[in-house]
This record gives structure tokens, sequence and C-alpha cells, in this order.
């Protein structure tokens, strides 16, 4: 891949894909990567169907619930479940549960598409524009869990796409080519971690310790993004290759 490589010994263990941001993701077993990232990867937003506020669990209280819902795909549509219910997205019935949810009226709908609120007519757009795709490596999970041996240390406290399964440090791959299956990209930049790192999941406590410690000991990154360089397959067991 280029005429210094980096000695790594990396496979893939885990893919990630998260259809609504700010909801709970899926695990797959291949992912399909395009020019932005993970195919269906956060296509879908949680709003306000008042105000048309987009869902930003990390900063606003209101929506820390968001992490309490699932969201996957199923049988080629896009399934939204708590402990209680599941319906899909098209299903008028998911309005009223999440509205139920909140407390507040809200909905799931596409990046793209135009919401009438008593506000006005709103555009969705993506919550932020970050780099296609997120990697963290078993490495800095191993390492932080050592700083806080106490803590229920998740890696769906961190939302990555691809959980790589290696012994190096993934933050000494910056400018680094990488190659994952038919995936080419380049290593960008560590990736700046958000109060979402602490906030209670359906079988995860909260836990301010663990944005505090990534703060402290890593300068609040963890992990690293990865822009594409060529469209393809990745799977669980890939080899990864870094240089």
């Amino acid at each position: 891949m280029g005429s210094d490589p980096i000695e790594v010994a990396a496979t893939v263990q885990a893919l990630w894909r998260y259809p609504v941001s700010s909801l709970r993701g899926e695990r797959l077993k291949t992912h399909t990567v395009t020019a932005d990232g993970i195919r269906g990867d956060r296509s879908h937003l949680l709003v306000d169907l008042v105000s048309g506020e987009i869902a930003a669990p990390e900063k606003i209280a209101r929506w820390r619930p968001a992490l309490m819902i699932d969201a996957r795909t199923d049988d080629g549509g896009l399934l939204i479940s708590s402990v209680d219910w599941n319906f899909f997205v098209d299903d008028p019935k998911l309005d009223n549960a999440l509205s139920d949810h909140f407390g507040f009226r809200c909905a799931i709908r596409g990046v793209g598409s135009t919401l009438p609120t008593d506000e006005g007519e709103v555009t969705l757009s993506p919550r932020y524009v970050a780099s296609p795709l997120h990697l963290l490596s078993t490495r800095s999970l191993s390492d932080l869990s050592g700083l806080i041996p106490q803590a229920v240390l998740d890696v769906r406290r961190f939302r990555p796409n691809i959980v790589m399964d290696t012994s190096a440090d993934e933050n000494n791959w910056i400018g680094s080519q990488i190659a994952i299956g038919d995936y080419r990209g380049t290593v960008t930049e560590k990736t700046k971690r958000c109060g979402m790192t602490m906030i209670a999941q359906t079988d995860l406590p909260e836990d301010p310790e663990v944005l505090r410690t990534v703060v402290r000991s890593r300068q609040r990154c963890f992990g690293v993004y990865a822009d594409v360089g060529a469209e393809g397959v990745i799977s669980i067991g890939d080899k990864i290759e870094v240089g």
C-alpha cells in the first residue's frame, strides 16, 4: 500500500451500523462501504415534531432516552424497538410510541426529507458532517478498561463502525492508508468524544467517569476516523492493512 508500511496484525472483530442518529445500532456480518460511509448508516433522524429540533442526547437531557431504543434493518425495512414495542419506521403508530417514550411530540424521519412543524417547514440535514468511517481498536478499549476497571466498558458507548482486533495503537495511523476487504481509504484524524459515552443504555448504566477518563488520559480522543478512497465490502474477520 505504501513504501513504508506500518507493521500491524489486525482483523475486523465487529461491524456496526446506526440507521437512526442517536439511537442504538445494529451488528452486521458484512458492511458495504460507499463514498458516504456505511450504506444505510445514519440515514434517519429523531426529531421534535413541534420545533424540528434534531435529537442530541449528548447535549440535551430530554433526548437521553434515545439510547433506550434500537434501530435495525429487518426484511428490508427499518425496525424501531423499545422494551415495550416494535414498529417499522413507516408505521404511523411509531410517532405515538416515540412521543409517549419521550414525553413530547417526536418522530423518526429520513435525512433530506421535509418536515412541517409549528414553526414552519424544515428540511432535515445530518446532525453533523464527520468522516465516513469510525474505527476503534481492542487495544484502546483494553487500555481504557485498565484505567477504570470498575466501569461497564462496552463498545456500544463509543458507536464505532469497525472494531479492530489488534494490539496496535490506531493513533499512530493518522495519515496512513488503510485497506480492509475491498475498501481503501486514509486514516484522517482522532475521534473526539462527547457525552454519548456516558449516557445510560438499555443494559448499560450511566457513567460520567468514562468521559472524564477519556478527557484526562487521551485529550478527549478515542478511536480514529477514516475517509473512503475506494468503495467496497468489509466482513467480519477481514485482515486490516495499514501503510
